[in-house]
């Protein structure tokens, strides 16, 4: 977003902004591609294990990308749960690398750009936003915190009531 951003000010390249993420996450994603083909289940496992859904998250995997096939690749970043898993199946169930290659660059291409595209479109207002918060400096900061403390304070850190009859 920010990069596409900078790239409708004329700061950066278009095309590069673009191709440096989506590289980068095919990257990593050969890296679980070769993890789930050697490894197999024990990756699938191990993710699934630290999943908000442990106990159905290796089979609607499995039978998502079972049933889309390559194209799972190329939606799979828009997908949560799936973004993760989705390069170790095609490891798993033997997906050549080239063919690999192919339909996870597309989605890398496809999602990367996607927010590039968002970022150039909207340059002018995300700078606004960018004069506007180092406007509040310090403030800006305090608020931030506020959000992310706050729901720990209310739900996590408060004292049962003992006298609480259930």
């Amino acid at each position: 977003l920010a990069g596409g951003a900078l790239a409708g000010m004329g700061h950066l390249n278009l095309a590069l902004v673009v191709l440096f993420p989506a590289v980068g996450a095919l990257l990593a994603d050969v890296t679980w591609y070769y993890l789930g083909k050697y490894r197999g289940a024990k990756v699938l496992n191990i993710l699934c294990r630290i999943s908000l859904e442990p106990d159905s998250c290796i089979r609607n995997t499995e039978n998502r990308f079972a049933r889309s096939g390559p194209n799972a690749l190329v939606i799979a970043k828009f997908v949560p749960g799936l973004s993760t898993a989705a390069p170790p199946l095609a490891g798993m169930f033997g997906m050549r690398l080239t063919r690999f290659l192919l339909f996870d660059g597309a989605g890398a291409l496809i999602y990367n750009g996607l927010f590039v595209a968002l970022g150039f479109v909207f340059s002018r207002q995300l700078e606004k936003v960018a004069q506007i918060a180092l406007g509040l400096g310090a403030g800006i900061l305090l608020l931030v915190a506020g959000v992310l403390v706050w729901p720990v304070w209310h739900w996590g850190l408060k004292p049962y009531p003992k006298d609480r009859v259930s």
